[in-house]
């Protein structure tokens, strides 16, 4: 059932799930992949809060992200208040040869899921982090085990065992959460507001807006004509 918003307390919810991390994980290490967005930021604000320098957190740079994403995104989250020490992982050839000629969308979605999941499998392992800290939220596996589409965060859910296929456990601090809890925890974390209040994006970015095959000249295309968007929904009060 879903907790209406004045019945949320944001705070005694960040207090819970800082304790809750830090007992799961003592002192292992954790990976976290953040692409910017409110609830991938969330987690990584709570996990950094749990503990520290034993979280390690990335930015998969696939290649269908907005024009220059990955260098803003890190600024961004690298400063105060947040001061979170992220590294880009580049994988852009990767997830375009994964993607390869598929037109389908769902089909493009299970692809990215897979190459995300290696890509951090492999990343983790360098970085002996035996766990995966993400911000899934309640419409990601709602939507994933409804058949509405596969949302590129959701494997326990569905019957994947990350364990057994990727090495790592997961954790994800804000499953049961809706947009607007998840906007009412950032606020209490002090995350800053273009992040708080930013608009979804896709966490296969432009991959699932990209119609029929893949190419260079259609992801040039879009990421243009998306900063042009996105300008202008500025400029009117929206949130990118």
């Amino acid at each position: 059932m879903t907790v209406q918003q004045s019945e949320f307390d944001a705070g005694a919810f960040v207090t819970s799930q800082i304790d809750e991390i830090a007992q799961r994980l003592g002192n292992e290490r954790a990976i976290i992949a953040i692409s910017g967005g409110v609830d991938s930021t969330t987690c990584a604000a709570l996990a950094y809060k749990a503990v520290g320098k034993n979280l390690f957190c990335i930015f998969i740079d696939t290649g269908f992200m907005r024009l220059d994403e990955p260098r803003k995104v890190k600024a961004l989250l690298s400063r105060r208040p947040l001061g979170l020490p992220i590294r880009i992982v580049r994988a852009q050839e990767r997830f375009i040869e994964a993607i390869g000629e598929t037109e389908d969308a769902e089909e493009k979605r299970k692809a990215f899921r897979e190459t995300f999941y290696e890509t951090l499998s492999e990343t983790a392992k360098k970085e002996d982090c035996h766990f995966l800290i993400q911000g899934t939220i309640a419409p990601d596996w709602i939507e994933t085990k409804g058949g509405i589409k596969t949302q590129h965060n959701v494997l326990e859910q569905i019957g994947i065992s990350p364990k057994e296929r990727y090495g790592f456990t997961i954790i994800e601090p804000i499953a049961n959460l809706y947009k607007d809890q998840v906007r009412a925890v950032a606020r209490y974390l002090d995350i800053p507001h273009e992040i708080s209040e930013r608009q979804p994006f896709p966490g296969p970015g432009l991959l699932v807006r990209c119609v029929g095959r893949v190419e260079p000249s259609k992801l040039k295309t879009l990421k243009h004509s998306t900063q042009i968007v996105e300008k202008h929904l500025a400029t009117t009060g929206g949130q990118q």
